[in-house]
């Protein structure tokens, strides 16, 4: 309670009985390198969660899951609501900014090595929470009922038909039926706010429960100065405030003057339609535009499939106690090489999509 400022804030704390929580607060004591600029990724993409929750929390109040008004709803919410448009954009740009966020907080844990033991599952939990948080965008982009939203999670739908014994069996399951129509919109609507969510915050939950058990990861130089620990309140709390300002700042400014499009209402009819893949998933696509007809599961499921695989099994196939990335030389390089021919394939993906005059 020493750190806390007398007067007006004590007398507060004792009228709420909160007097015995702040003190173990302040009490926390936590790695300095936690908000530095080589380790502020996590905290970001913890950010950019809270941020998408409480923008999604404000989208919901108006939304209305059915076919006939969830277009009217939305439109309703981004040009007639103060600020509506700027928070849509903000809920739009914090997606895509949470997987580049959290694709280089992987990819620095990958380079400095700290999936090894004892630290295995801090990554393990880490690589989950990356490949489920794009279910939280494939289920959103149905919600607002527009023609690229509706195409879209069509084209989706039929690349999960296509995987073998169970394919058919989850298309049902989201449809709810032969067809997109209110079924798979409401059940759409429920995955997205309420049964992802509360996947996400397990999956959070095991995440932190690992770091607080293991603590920030050591320096690669083992002769690297340890600075003293920072109080975690309210030295942390405070910086974590405000980075949480600055990105929703930043954030809403860029909505504001480039506002994510908003397109025409969805209509069933209109096959002529092509939407453009998202940018996270230009190499999927072209997988399964390489891997067509009896070869598309190879595309669709065993090559993404075997990627997810050496990444949540990479601790236990790499299991030298060396990190440092110069004395990785085969690991380096095999990685490198998976990055370049993805990066390769979402370049002409992007080719053939963007650029080409269909």
């Amino acid at each position: 309670m020493d750190k806390l400022h007398p007067g007006l804030t004590q007398v507060l704390l004792k009228a709420f009985y909160l007097e015995g929580l702040v003190r173990r607060l302040c009490d926390i004591e936590v790695s300095p390198w936690t908000m530095t600029w080589r380790h502020f990724l996590g905290t970001i993409a913890f950010l950019l969660l809270a941020l998408l929750f409480l923008s999604g929390a404000f989208m919901a109040f108006y939304y209305t899951p059915s076919p006939g008004a969830a277009y009217d709803s939305v439109d309703f919410a981004v040009f007639n609501l103060p600020f509506g448009e700027a928070i849509k954009g903000i809920h739009h740009y914090a997606w895509n900014l949470l997987l580049i966020v959290m694709g280089l907080h992987l990819a620095r844990a990958f380079v400095r090595g700290t999936y090894k033991a004892p630290r295995q599952g801090v990554w393990i939990s880490g690589v989950i929470l990356l490949l489920f948080l794009p279910m939280f965008i494939i289920t959103g982009d149905l919600l607002p009922w527009d023609q690229k939203g509706y195409w879209s999670t069509q084209v989706r739908l039929s690349i999960i038909a296509s995987v073998p014994v169970v394919g058919d069996i989850m298309t049902r399951l989201l449809q709810g039926g032969p067809l997109t129509g209110i079924v798979a919109l409401t059940r759409f609507y429920v995955l997205h706010i309420v049964f992802l969510p509360v996947l996400l915050i397990i999956l959070l939950v095991i995440h932190f429960h690992f770091i607080l058990h293991l603590g920030v990861a050591d320096p690669l130089k083992p002769n690297d100065t340890i600075p003293a620990r920072k109080s975690f309140f309210p030295i942390v709390v405070n910086r974590v405030l405000l980075l949480f300002l600055l990105t929703t700042l930043a954030l809403g400014l860029v909505s504001w003057f480039w506002p994510p499009p908003f397109g025409d209402p969805a209509d069933p009819t209109d096959t002529s339609y092509i939407p453009k893949p998202e940018w996270w998933v230009l190499f999927l696509n072209q997988l399964v535009s390489i891997f067509s007809g009896s070869l598309s599961v190879v595309g669709t499921v065993i090559i993404p499939g075997g990627l997810a695989a050496l990444l949540v099994l990479l601790p236990f196939m790499d299991r030298s106690p060396e990190r440092r990335p110069a004395k990785r030389v085969k690991v380096m390089i095999i990685a490198s090489v998976i990055i370049l021919i993805l990066i390769w394939l979402s370049v002409i993906g992007y080719r053939a999509h963007f650029l080409t005059a269909h």
